[in-house]
């Protein structure tokens, strides 16, 4: 489900306060082990970083910070915004 245009607009990035941009089909590798999802574009590995476990790709929601660049996946329809210190799925 797209996200809501009106939280879209108040939404900013944790780190910069930028714009965020939503993109509907984007490529995730997803750790079904430890239910981490590395963004594709972002991250060029092979095997998830928390776990050393398979990774699967699978299409996902994301919102992009038009300032920085960082990227916060949308997982069951929840923007997940966390700052740097608090993300595990940063390559």
């Amino acid at each position: 489900m797209p996200i809501n245009s009106e939280l879209l607009e108040i939404l900013a990035c944790p780190m910069c306060k930028g714009d965020v941009e939503y993109r509907k089909e984007e490529d995730f590798l997803l750790c079904e082990s430890c239910n981490l999802r590395f963004y594709a574009k972002a991250c060029k590995i092979e095997r998830c970083k928390k776990c050393s476990g398979e990774l699967k790709p699978i299409k996902g929601e994301v919102l992009l910070c038009l300032e920085c660049g960082r990227w916060y996946p949308i997982i069951d329809d929840i923007p997940h915004m966390l700052p740097d210190e608090l993300r595990e799925d940063l390559c």
